[in-house]
């Protein structure tokens, strides 16, 4: 079983390698999460989940948008981002789903979200 580094983000992100760069990876067990920059200047950031299941890294749901912080939830785990002048930070917690709702992702008032169920 390997942690979850940049390449494995890209490649299991379906990202185009030759612009995307991936801002910071932080691991909690078998789940993790990613900051994504996906062109390289800072204008579009995704926050990435992923599950490790069998070995194997999964994607679990993207959000995206501009900005340099955000947050979100998934499945028990609260990912959150920011950036200041010392770099990109990012966090892990388990936490209840925001609000107390049963609910799969939820994100900041800006961006996009897409949950990619499991096998």
């Amino acid at each position: 079983m390997s942690d979850l580094d940049e390449g494995t983000v890209i490649d299991v992100g379906g990202w185009d390698g030759r612009f995307v760069v991936v801002r910071a990876v932080r691991m909690l067990g078998d789940r993790a999460a990613a900051v994504v920059d996906a062109n390289g200047d800072g204008a579009d950031i995704n926050l990435e989940h992923f599950a490790r299941v069998d070995g194997e890294w999964q994607l679990c749901a993207s959000q995206g948008g501009p900005g340099d912080s955000g947050g979100v939830w998934h499945e028990g785990l609260w990912a959150e981002y920011d950036r200041d002048e010392h770099g990109w930070k990012l966090t892990l917690e388990p936490g209840p789903a925001p609000d107390d709702e049963p609910m799969d992702v939820r994100t900041a008032k800006w961006g996009w979200v897409a949950y990619v169920p499991g096998p």
